[in-house]
């Protein structure tokens, strides 16, 4: 029986990605820079530290969209009027991603930074 529910679990997950993916914005762009990012990093051959802290920063950014994302949908739900401490949880929200979004661009640029500019020396 664990193994069914594990599997349920994992079937839940995953169709939770694809509504997320499919009706967010964010999520689809984000998506986007992440293929980039990663593409950058195959054609400039980056270490394995600098891969983990890659993978680390869109997982965090996406992740924090995803919960984002829940939270929102859930809110609206519960409370569809406007209300100003349901926006100000919201705006909370927003912020962490943007937060992991600019954190994750530092980290980006610290890494790709020096290897781009290489290349027009």
């Amino acid at each position: 029986m664990r193994h069914t529910n594990f599997i349920s679990s994992v079937k839940n997950a995953l169709k939770g990605l694809k509504v997320a993916f499919l009706e967010q914005r964010n999520l689809r762009i984000q998506a986007l820079v992440a293929l980039f990012t990663i593409s950058l990093g195959i054609w400039l051959k980056i270490t394995r530290m600098e891969w983990a802290i890659i993978f680390t920063c869109v997982g965090l950014v996406m992740g924090l969209e995803l919960l984002n994302s829940a939270m929102e949908v859930l809110l609206e739900k519960l409370h569809p009027e406007k209300d100003a401490a349901i926006g100000k949880a919201k705006d909370i929200a927003a912020g962490a991603v943007l937060l992991a979004s600019l954190c994750s661009v530092i980290a980006g640029l610290w890494i790709f930074y020096v290897r781009i500019s290489a290349l027009f020396n």
